[in-house]
């Protein structure tokens, strides 16, 4: 997780999720009181097939992004998921994926491979729930636990809440995910890094008159890792949405919605440093894989210096942000959905600058049984700017 996950499931929740936070599935939908045409049966059935079949998921990531020798990470992500219906009302499934990681020009390359294994359902009519605990074996000798509990209660159409407890890997950096061995200096001899990230966020929205809606969503968390410094953190964000357009989602353009938001996180440390595992030295010169460790950087954070960690961690960021979103399905096999933001962002030790992003999702349906969604995510939030492309090939049986 972190400033780079975290904005790719802001981004996922609207590109990848139905239906959308907002969309108005209330009687002043039109296309509810419209007679029932040959699509509409048809994808129903194909819905209907859907989620009451167990099925296998291929899965092909690729992330790549700005930054110097420390904080650029590339990867490239592959493995599968199964997915099997337990139960009329519960799920259960395993995946697997091997990740190599790679910095800038392959100075320094690792890599780590996840199972997990998870139970989601619905515990009641308005409660659902998901559980899954999972490990990464990575290249640098070290194993992490991931894990994930949530519980999500809908009272009516109208509102939504959800709590949610996590744990998982700081993909910032090849020192936080991984972790790295100098072979001197202050961490000779013993791993410094491999962040993990253990939080609790509480949300929920609400559907107001007149299509809008309201949302919001808090935490609070600690990152830790292996000898670097605890770091606390807090996070909470809030906007009112509206939706211009909410139609049947057959339709070429069902959903044409725009909504304002504020996003703010802060933590008690400033981690972002390399002090002591840096592959550059103090002025910025690449260090030879043997002399790594000898960068004369301290890895005490400071008021002024940051600490080692290698992950975006600013006392105070903060960003207004406005939103526009897109869904429709212009043919029966094809459906599509776009996001757009811009606003500005502020955080410590940087001016206002810009910030802004564009998401675009495409899921190809080539028959019952097969289906192909693609991702393309880019966004400058922080100091770099990311990309990530998703892909998937799901088999239904």
């Amino acid at each position: 997780m972190g400033l780079k996950a975290s904005l790719i499931g802001f981004f996922l929740a609207a590109v990848l999720t139905t239906p959308l936070i907002g969309e108005d599935q209330s009687s002043d939908n039109p296309g509810i009181h419209r007679p029932v045409s040959s699509q509409e049966i048809d994808q129903l059935k194909r819905q209907i097939y859907e989620d009451t079949q167990s099925n296998v998921e291929l899965i092909v990531d690729y992330h790549t992004e700005t930054g110097d020798l420390n904080n650029r990470l590339d990867f490239w992500r592959y493995g599968a998921r199964a997915n099997f219906k337990w139960r009329p009302n519960a799920q259960l499934y395993f995946s697997g994926v091997h990740t190599p990681y790679t910095t800038r020009d392959n100075v320094l390359n690792e890599w780590g491979t996840n199972f997990t294994v998870g139970l989601q359902g619905k515990l009641s009519e308005h409660v659902s729930s998901q559980l899954e605990v999972g490990g990464t074996r990575f290249s640098t000798d070290t194993t992490t636990v991931n894990a994930l509990g949530s519980i999500d209660f809908k009272p009516s159409e109208k509102s939504n809440f959800h709590i949610t407890a996590s744990r998982s890997n700081v993909e910032e950096s090849l020192l936080s995910v991984a972790g790295i061995r100098p072979q001197n200096g202050p961490f000779a001899g013993t791993l410094v890094g491999r962040v993990m990230d253990n939080r609790v966020v509480f949300g929920g929205y609400s559907k107001l008159p007149a299509r809008f809606d309201l949302f919001g969503e808090g935490g609070l968390g600690i990152r830790e890792g292996s000898h670097i410094e605890s770091n606390f953190f807090q996070q909470a964000s809030g906007g009112l949405g509206y939706n211009l357009i909410a139609t049947s989602q057959d339709e070429p353009l069902s959903l044409f919605r725009a909504s304002y938001s504020v996003n703010y996180f802060g933590f008690n440390k400033n981690l972002f440093g390399f002090g002591g595992a840096s592959l550059l030295s103090e002025g910025g010169m690449p260090i030879p894989l043997s002399d790594l460790g000898s960068d004369g950087i301290s890895p005490s954070s400071s008021f002024v210096e940051p600490g080692v960690g290698g992950y975006f961690s600013p006392r105070r960021f903060l960003s207004n942000i406005f939103r526009v979103d897109l869904q429709g399905r212009p043919d029966r096999n094809v459906e599509y959905r776009l996001a757009g933001f811009v606003g500005s962002q502020d955080y410590t030790g940087s001016s206002i600058r810009r910030a802004s992003g564009l998401s675009g999702s495409l899921i190809f349906r080539l028959s019952d049984r097969f289906s192909v969604p693609v991702t393309y995510l880019v966004d400058n939030f922080g100091p770099f700017t990311q990309q990530t492309l998703f892909a998937r090939l799901v088999v239904r049986f």
